[in-house]
Order: C-alpha cells, then sequence, then structure tokens
C-alpha cells in the first residue's frame, strides 16, 4: 500500500526551497572566498535535498542531487582549485535543480537533465595527459531532420572520437566506425569532417584531418549502448558521447556545436520571470512563524476570554447594579479589550511578515550572472535586509527590483575602460537598502553609473511624440527625468537580451502603483542614479481617510494622500482644457470624486470645497469630495469576482456601524 504524500507536499517544497537558497548563497560566497566550511555547507544542503526528494519520489531531482552531492564530496576529498569551469558546473546544476522543482510544482513533465550530469561527469573524470580533444566545427543540420528524430523517440547525441596516432588508414576508419552506427539504426545528422573521397584520404595532412572528428547522431540506443557499438574499436584512443540538445539562444535552423574543448554544446531551459497565473501555481502559500510570537497570540486571546468572561458577569448582574457603575465596569472592560485587540491584529499582522532578506537574497547571483554576461565587473551591496514586510508585497516587488538591476548593469553603469576615464573604480556598485519609515518600507536601489541626463530624455520624449513642444519648455531637468516613467519610452538604441525587451521603466511604475507605493528618481549625470521606493508595510490592513461622497462613505488609502486642503470656487483654473488647482506652485488636475465615480453631485452648502491631493507613483491629481470625514484603520475585504471588472476599487471594509465602505483604488484613479 502506497503512502499518500500529498499532505506532505507544501513542507518539501518550503524545505526544497530553502536549501536551494542557501546552496546559491554558498556558491556565490565560494567563488570569492574559497573554504572547507562552505563546501561541507553545500553538501549538506544536496544531500538533505537529495533525501527529502527520494522521500517524496521526486526521483528526477534525487537523481540530479545525488549527482551534485557526488561533485562535492569529490571536491571535499581532492581538493582540487576552484575554477570557473567548477562553480559554472555547479550553478548550472543547481539551476537545472530549480527547474525540476518548479516543473514538479506546476504538474509539467520534467526537463531532461543528462546533459548536466555528462558536464558534472566529465568535470571529475580525470583525463588521460596525452589526450587532447581539439575543438571542431558542425555543419549546420536542417531544423526538420532534428525535429523528425525528436518526434520518431530518438535522442540526439555528439559523438566525439580521438583515433590513435599510430592509426595507418584514419579516414577509412572514420568511415568503418560510421558504418557501424548506421547498421546498428542511428542516422549521422551532421559530422565536422568533410565528406571526400576514400581515394585522397589514405596518407599525410589529409589523412591526419581523420584523427579526431564530432558525429551528431539520432538514435534509439542509450549512450552506454552506442559506447559499447564504438568502444571494441582498438584504433579508438578516446571516445565521449553526450547527449546534444537545442540551446535557448540557437535558432530552429541550425544546431551549432560549442567550440570550447572537449565540450558540445549543452543547456538546461533558464528560469524565466512568472506571469501572475503562474506565480499564484507555484507560491506555497505557508509562512514560518516562530514560536515566541505564536506564544504572544496565545496569550492575547486567553485575555479576549477573561474580558468575555467579565463581559458574561456584567450582563447576569447588570439588573442588580446602578447605571453609572454599570457603565463604568463596561468601560473598563471596553477599554481593556480595545488594547488587547490591538496588540493582537499587530501580532497577527507580524506573522505575515517576512524579512526583505528572502528577496535581496536573490539578486547576488542575478548580478555575477550579468557582470559574466556583460563583460563587466559589478558588485551588489545590501543593507537592512532584516526590515520585515507584508511576504504578498515582497512576492510582487520581485520582479521591478530585477528590472532596475538589469537596466542598470546594461545601460547604467559604464564599461570599464569609461569608469577609467572618468576616474571611478573598475567594479560598478549597485546598492540596495531598506529601512521602516512611520507606516512604511523604504527601499533605497542605487548605481554609481553615469546617471540620467534629463535634457536627453526630454529630446527623446518629443522624437517619439510622448510630449510636445509646449509641455517640454515647461519641464525642468528633475521633471524631464520621470518621463522615463512613460509608456514606449527607451533611450537604449539597441535591443539588449539582457534589458532591452521592448519594455520599459512604466513597467516597474504600474507594479509598484499596484502595491499602493511611490517611487521617486535622484539623478547625477556622471555620479550615480537612485531610485526611492516607499510601500505599505501590509496589504491587509491599511490607515483610511474616510470621505462622504454623494451621501456615500468612500476610503482612500492614506498612504496615497499627500494633503487634505479647501478652496474657492476661483482658485478652479482651465489649463489646456483641464480644470486644474495650484498646490506649492505646481499645476495638478482637478476632478469631482462624484463625477469620477458618475454619482449625482451633491449641493454644495459651504463657501470652500475639501480637496484631497493624491498621490500614486510619480502622477498627482486633486479631487473634490462633499466631506472629510477622518481616519481609520481598515481591513481590507477582496471583492467577489461575480462583480465583473472593479479597477477603480481595491476592496471594500466593515466600518464600525456595520455598513460596509468601498476603498477607492486611487493608483488607477490617478492614471486614468
Amino acid at each position: 500500500m502506497m503512502m499518500d504524500l500529498s499532505a506532505y507536499r507544501d513542507i518539501f517544497i518550503e524545505e526544497l526551497n530553502d536549501q536551494l537558497e542557501r546552496m546559491d548563497q554558498s556558491l556565490l560566497t565560494l567563488e570569492q572566498s574559497p573554504s572547507a566550511e562552505l563546501v561541507q555547507t553545500l553538501f549538506r544542503a544536496a544531500h538533505t535535498i537529495k533525501g527529502s526528494a527520494s522521500t517524496m519520489d521526486f526521483r528526477e531531482l534525487s537523481d540530479l542531487t545525488h549527482e551534485v552531492e557526488f561533485a562535492l564530496e569529490w571536491v571535499r576529498s581532492e581538493k582540487p582549485e576552484v575554477t570557473a569551469e567548477l562553480i559554472d558546473t555547479l550553478f548550472r546544476s543547481l539551476d537545472a535543480m530549480k527547474v525540476l522543482r518548479d516543473q514538479y510544482v506546476r504538474g509539467e513533465p520534467y526537463t531532461d537533465v543528462r546533459a548536466v550530469v555528462h558536464e558534472i561527469h566529465a568535470l571529475i573524470r580525470k583525463p588521460k595527459p596525452d589526450v587532447k580533444l581539439q575543438s571542431a566545427v558542425l555543419k549546420p543540420i536542417t531544423a526538420n531532420a532534428a525535429q523528425e528524430a525528436v518526434l520518431n523517440g530518438q535522442q540526439l547525441y555528439a559523438v566525439h572520437v580521438l583515433l590513435r596516432e599510430d592509426c595507418m588508414m584514419k579516414g577509412p576508419r572514420y568511415h568503418i566506425l560510421r558504418k557501424r552506427l548506421e547498421e546498428g539504426g542511428s542516422t549521422v545528422l551532421s559530422c565536422s569532417t568533410e565528406d571526400t573521397s576514400l581515394d585522397n584520404q589514405d596518407t599525410g595532412e589529409q589523412d591526419e584531418h581523420y584523427r579526431q572528428f564530432i558525429m551528431v547522431i539520432a538514435s534509439s540506443l542509450s549512450d552506454n549502448r552506442i559506447n559499447e557499438v564504438l568502444s571494441s574499436d582498438s584504433d579508438i584512443q578516446t571516445l565521449d558521447v553526450k547527449p546534444y540538445l537545442l540551446h535557448s539562444s540557437e535558432t530552429a535552423a541550425t544546431l551549432e556545436p560549442s567550440k570550447a574543448e572537449n565540450e558540445v554544446r549543452v543547456s538546461i531551459p533558464e528560469p524565466v520571470s512568472p506571469s501572475i497565473e503562474d506565480k499564484a501555481k507555484t507560491m506555497q502559500p505557508t509562512v514560518r512563524v516562530s514560536v515566541e510570537r505564536l506564544d504572544h497570540l496565545m496569550n492575547l486571546v486567553g485575555e479576549l476570554l477573561i474580558d468575555q468572561t467579565s463581559l458574561a458577569d456584567l450582563s447576569s448582574s447588570g439588573a442588580r447594579k446602578d447605571t453609572s457603575t454599570l457603565l463604568q465596569n463596561i468601560g473598563g472592560v471596553s477599554d481593556h479589550m480595545g488594547r488587547v485587540i490591538k496588540e493582537l491584529q499587530d501580532g497577527v499582522m507580524k506573522t505575515r511578515m517576512l524579512p526583505i532578506d528572502q528577496l535581496f537574497n536573490r539578486f547576488p547571483r542575478l548580478v555575477r550572472d550579468l557582470s559574466q554576461k556583460l563583460g563587466k565587473e559589478l558588485e551588489l551591496v545590501i543593507h537592512g535586509g532584516e526590515t520585515e514586510l507584508d511576504r504578498m508585497i515582497i512576492e510582487e516587488l520581485s520582479d521591478p527590483l530585477i528590472h532596475l538591476i538589469r537596466n542598470s548593469a546594461d545601460h547604467g553603469i559604464e564599461s570599464e575602460q569609461v569608469r577609467a576615464e572618468n576616474g571611478k573604480p573598475a567594479k560598478g556598485r549597485i546598492t540596495l537598502t531598506s529601512f521602516h519609515e512611520e507606516n512604511h518600507v523604504v527601499i533605497r536601489y542605487s548605481d554609481d553609473g553615469k546617471g540620467i541626463d534629463g535634457e536627453k530624455i526630454k529630446a527623446s520624449a518629443l522624437a517619439k511624440g510622448i510630449i510636445n513642444e509646449e509641455q517640454a519648455a515647461r519641464l525642468n531637468t528633475d521633471e524631464a527625468v520621470h518621463l522615463i516613467f512613460e509608456p514606449g519610452f527607451s533611450t537604449a538604441s539597441t535591443v539588449s537580451d539582457v534589458s532591452g525587451r521592448g519594455v520599459g521603466m512604466d513597467i516597474v511604475r504600474s507594479q509598484i502603483g499596484r502595491l499602493n507605493g511611490i517611487i521617486d528618481i535622484d539623478t547625477q549625470v556622471g555620479v550615480g542614479t537612485t531610485f526611492t521606493i516607499r510601500l505599505p508595510l501590509t496589504l491587509a490592513i491599511i490607515k483610511g481617510l474616510l470621505v462622504k461622497v454623494s451621501g456615500r462613505v468612500m476610503i482612500l488609502p492614506m498612504y496615497n494622500v499627500a494633503e487634505i486642503v479647501r478652496i474657492m470656487p476661483a482658485d478652479i483654473q482651465m489649463i489646456q482644457g483641464q480644470q486644474s488647482i495650484l498646490n506649492h506652485g505646481r499645476i495638478v488636475p482637478f476632478y469631482r470624486l462624484s463625477e469620477k465615480l458618475n454619482y449625482a453631485n451633491s449641493e454644495r452648502r459651504s463657501k470652500t470645497i475639501p480637496i484631497v491631493i493624491v498621490r500614486s507613483v510619480d502622477k498627482v491629481a486633486a479631487y473634490a469630495v462633499d466631506e472629510i470625514i477622518g481616519n481609520q484603520e481598515v481591513v481590507i475585504k477582496t471583492l467577489g469576482t461575480y462583480l465583473g471588472a472593479m479597477n477603480h476599487l481595491s476592496g471594500a471594509t466593515i466600518l464600525g456601524s456595520g455598513k460596509v465602505a468601498l476603498i477607492l483604488d486611487a493608483s488607477y484613479l490617478v492614471s486614468h
């Protein structure tokens, strides 16, 4: 009888994520400062993953991790030099493990990771001192031939052969070996040798041309069986059979071999940024909570039970007490309950919190890979990783920060030569800092690159039609810099596979806006750029401003409220066909919230108009309301899907009176 393991699935994924994160961080540190302790840490993590995967009957991950563990044991015992090849192979193995994890979570077919296993074997295998397999160039393979072989259930292999130096007839030997493969049911798709006549291949340099060669074949045989078919030939000095896989950057028309020594290009699909739907499937709805926090919550619940008992006693004995004494006793219990509930609310909110290190720790690997890919020296400095933030915000914040890092590495930080000419250190620095500020979390992202030239931004926006001449004339340099957040804006002259995928900083702004956050830019040409992101601590409980609109109570999140003012009707001006007001010398678009929500306008009873200045990301707007009620903390309740698209609303809450109040999505109102 098989045991149902589904109950342990979430626990397994949570532990797996922790161990993979530990391996990622340890590998990064090992690359900088090799030590036996780090190798031991990596070995323990791999061993833990192997055991857990085996228990969950996840054989694909268990088998791969066994090979990684074997490689780490070799490093631990043989103590080889920690080379770039070793680190890269271990990183590719780690990436393959992550791919398998994601496919396990989504219930997808598993990727063939044998290529990575062969890389590990090649790394730890000691080559013979007189053997050197040179690089070779393959003729292009047509996509149809490769696809037909795969559809027929065949595997592509690269067969690399080095013949003995004393082999007298190397050309004929090549054809004998090729014929042996074909007679065994394999099809040769391409070969590194020229298919010239046998008559010219028995002596001299032309015969030496066949000393070594690579054949790409399609076969139903296993790699071990192919080895057996060929290895009996005494003229073969070295034989290497590896899976031959398409690389993610190769076109569908041809398969190109690697030109690295003793290597055929193989690959594992790179993890891609998941869509919102994919995140919903892969993100585990669990969070670890310390025992101390749980004990604190239990104590608070105990105090509430005591207060409940006190209220019950007051209810039963109320008739025997005079009214003033009864009200006094009820008031005392109510005050105590209020304090306990406030503590309970804070405690429950903290159970949703995670240190932002959970997010920041993903980025050193990204910076390392970008450094290698772009040929730039980059370093990442992290401060304030202990700052706590709602786990939902942490997940949604990943993509905007990745986009900022890629843009800095690709476009912001100069080449080593340019930095030297400007008196900067060769290594570009990216700094991530996080800290609490009132009821917000501030994330400060900065680089010491070339900065953003506001005048160039303005000129580019003019050329693209994002602004007109009149608007450009009114913009100062600091305001012009914010044009990079406009859709379709990009200063890159060419599309880069690192950051220029046809999307720009408008994506960053919209994602920060969805989190009810604000992003600012501070830049200096030649010195660097700093992005400051302010976010609410949580999306579950907010402090809201209660306003009355056409007899209805509406709520605006306080972190989107920049200011509350009163104006006279004469202060409203028509500027370029838009009603506007002046606020601290800045022109701010003016709207009546009732009209924005398609409500009937209420009759104004006072001479002045209450105005709420609402800010979202880098945009502001002024909204006229009927009455400012005040602010209070509200619990956000999501609206049911049966209501359809309600983009102007982020949820609802229940007021103390029992009535439902709608919570407005300030970012949507300001941007539309």
